[in-house]
């Protein structure tokens, strides 16, 4: 049986295989800031979306 694999995932794989390698070679404290930065504003987005949801909620306090 073969396993199809959804083009969605292969692109979730291209990108962190690029984004490994752009760092790979950095000190891994140097690692985590450059992540950090890097997905800085897709974290503040999601909170962003997690407070409207909760506010739209009819039970949200």
């Amino acid at each position: 049986m073969e396993i199809k694999v959804s083009k969605a995932q292969i692109s979730v794989w291209e990108w962190k295989d690029k984004a490994y390698e752009e760092i790979k070679h950095l000190p891994i404290l140097e690692q985590m800031l450059i992540i950090q930065e890097r997905t800085k504003q897709t974290i503040a987005q999601i909170n962003v979306n997690k407070a409207k949801n909760k506010a739209s909620l009819p039970n949200a306090r």
